[in-house]
């Protein structure tokens, strides 16, 4: 009987902190319509990005679940277009070195993998996720949940009073080079029982690059060959 009621107490404080770790999930998979969001497979996102001087150039950003991310719009004048295809990220745009078509280098894939999702960036991995308690970011507490897949690692700040994301720390390692960047959540808009980011904001060493989300056209279809890099190349 002694070593049943031991093995009690030793296993209450995990399940009472797993039904937390849980309640805080679900809560913030309901605040952002996470249920509603699994049912759409496209969306078209019109808006801006801006870089570290404050310039703002003109944007849409084409999205097709689970992965494809299309970004295209005028640069100074000359078209640019970014995508990721699933597998990897080419570019094309006036701002590198050569105006050409080119695969991304590490710190551009980064940014438009993680550009958009559908709904919260926590669902598809929720199951791999470790509650790591509170964490400060910029002077507010946040309940905190870390993700580490081989080189890369996130954490993610959800608020303990709305539920919703506000801060994802991301790290990763290409080689011998560490990358950390903190993408930041603006003000949240909703689409019926959805809500999305007004902006979202990449800030790391050198980095500085913020995508104004103001309209959203959900579920436009989209063809893969989209997102692909085009043939020839």
């Amino acid at each position: 009987m002694f070593r049943v009621l031991l093995l009690l107490g030793l296993l209450l404080p995990q399940i009472t902190l797993a039904q937390s770790t849980n309640g805080i999930l679900a809560k913030h998979f309901e605040k952002c319509g996470q249920d509603q969001w699994n049912e759409i497979r496209t969306i078209q996102i019109d808006g801006k990005w801006v870089d570290k001087d404050y310039h703002a150039y003109s944007m849409q950003l084409t999205a097709k679940a689970p992965d494809k991310v299309r970004i295209e719009g005028s640069y100074k004048g000359k078209n640019y277009v970014e995508s990721y295809t699933g597998l990897f990220g080419w570019i094309m745009a006036p701002w590198k070195e050569s105006y050409k078509i080119q695969k991304m280098d590490d710190e551009d894939e980064l940014i438009i993998r993680n550009v958009f999702s559908f709904g919260s960036p926590l669902y598809s991995v929720k199951d791999h996720l470790e509650f790591t308690g509170l964490m400060d970011m910029e002077g507010v507490l946040y309940n905190t949940f870390t993700l580490s897949e081989g080189d890369m690692k996130k954490i993610f700040y959800l608020d303990r009073d709305d539920h919703n994301l506000y801060y994802e720390r991301i790290e990763s390692r290409f080689g011998r080079e560490a990358i950390t960047v903190t993408k930041i959540y603006e003000k949240y808009k909703s689409y019926g029982p959805l809500t999305l980011p007004t902006a979202v904001r990449f800030k790391g060493l050198g980095l500085d690059r913020e995508f104004v989300f103001d309209e959203a056209l959900l579920g436009i279809g989209a063809n893969d060959a989209l997102f692909d890099l085009p043939k020839g190349q």
